[in-house]
């Protein structure tokens, strides 16, 4: 059912935009090397927005077939999330969880990543997989960690949510040496990033940074969360620059990161934990600031399955914002590119996507209830 429902989705138009500005920008590294890219009037003057990984792993693709097309291309963030799936699997397997079945089954078909990345056609999982493969090596080599999530950083700006946790979660171990390495290494990487990009490019690493930040100012860019909870289909409408919308975003998601530092102060953190609190982050991202996209919520569920092996509220939360997220992201593709027939009226419109928000706002509190329950049972120990 899993290869069924991917081949389905693979075989749809999907978010044609998207693709083709992968198509693109994938044909162009092959076609003229990589700086034919990122330096010169095309980079300066096409707005990418994307740093350079995906590209360039999209041209190595490319570099395999003729002929480009949607459907090859959407193989690649296909197979990656299969990696997901893969990871996912091998850790339930080993568990002892009550439902493993019922999860095993939903990680296996996992209808909402599927969506975004052989339907819709985008590139989360690749980050995704990265961050977890990073975090894999917690404990074990450090240097490693830093390196896969210094590439998802190269994949995705989003990656910093992982990273800020990961340095986070190092600084708070008892011994500082690992944190002060690991900053270090990060500082070298990204010195060597700038330092290619200017000498062989002549252009700024951190352009594709600067530029996907406020590059859309609407309220919400229908992610259902707190906005369009509060305003419906106005969050697409109103911009953050008219009020003090962004403002009290930014300070909600400070607020609600609160319980990640107690958490991380007052527990031992272990691989599943680290991966716990880092899909807690992605969700209070996704669900208070303004400007996000829907498909924001995709770290959080990639990396909430492992978590939800140990039951309890975060099992059924994993469920929950699998269905709301699934909801969510085919609203928007049937919305911009109808391309299943058995839908009719838009999506984004009436009250679903209010409940759904609702529910997502409120998967929140019961996820930061429970960091700061877990936070207080049980102290790390030295």
């Amino acid at each position: 059912m899993s290869l069924a429902l991917r081949i389905y989705f693979l075989l749809k138009p999907g978010y044609s935009f998207d693709i083709h500005c992968f198509l693109d920008w994938g044909g162009r590294i092959k076609e003229g090397g990589f700086w034919s890219l990122f330096s010169g009037n095309y980079y300066q003057n096409n707005g990418i927005d994307y740093p350079p990984l995906i590209p360039l792993v999209c041209s190595w693709w490319f570099s395999l077939v003729k002929n480009q097309t949607a459907l090859y291309y959407k193989i690649l963030p296909t197979i990656f999330e299969l990696g997901l799936i893969a990871v996912n699997v091998f850790f339930i397997i080993k568990s002892h969880l009550k439902y493993k079945n019922l999860l095993l089954a939903v990680v296996v078909i996992q209808p909402a990543l599927a969506l975004v990345t052989s339907a819709w056609g985008q590139v989360d999982a690749i980050m995704s997989l990265l961050i977890i493969t990073g975090f894999l090596f917690w404990e074990k080599n450090f240097y490693l960690s830093s390196v896969f999530l210094f590439l998802a950083f190269l994949a995705k700006p989003q990656a910093a949510i992982a990273i800020f946790i990961y340095f986070l979660c190092l600084f708070f171990r008892p011994k500082k040496k690992e944190f002060f390495r690991q900053v270090i290494l990060f500082i070298i990487l990204f010195a060597m990033a700038i330092a290619v990009f200017r000498l062989f490019g002549n252009s700024n690493f951190l352009d594709p940074y600067t530029k996907s930040v406020g590059r859309y100012t609407n309220i919400s860019l229908n992610a259902f969360n707190l906005w369009w909870l509060a305003l419906g289909e106005k969050a697409w409408d109103l911009h953050d620059t008219s009020g003090p919308y962004k403002n009290i975003g930014l300070l909600l998601f400070a607020i609600f990161e609160i319980p990640v530092l107690i958490y991380v102060i007052r527990q031992k953190i272990t691989f599943s934990k680290i991966m716990l609190i880092t899909a807690y982050s992605y969700l209070v991202f996704f669900i208070f600031p303004t400007q996000i996209h829907e498909r924001y919520l995709f770290p959080a569920i990639a990396l909430l399955a492992i978590p939800a092996i140990e039951g309890g509220i975060v099992f059924y939360l994993y469920l929950v914002l699998t269905a709301t997220f699934f909801y969510n992201c085919f609203a928007v593709l049937e919305s911009v590119y109808p391309q299943f027939s058995f839908v009719s009226g838009n999506l984004l419109t009436g009250d679903i996507p209010v409940i759904i928000s609702f529910v997502n706002v409120l998967s929140v509190i019961f996820f930061t209830y429970y960091l700061i329950n877990e936070a207080f049972r049980h102290k790390k120990s030295e």
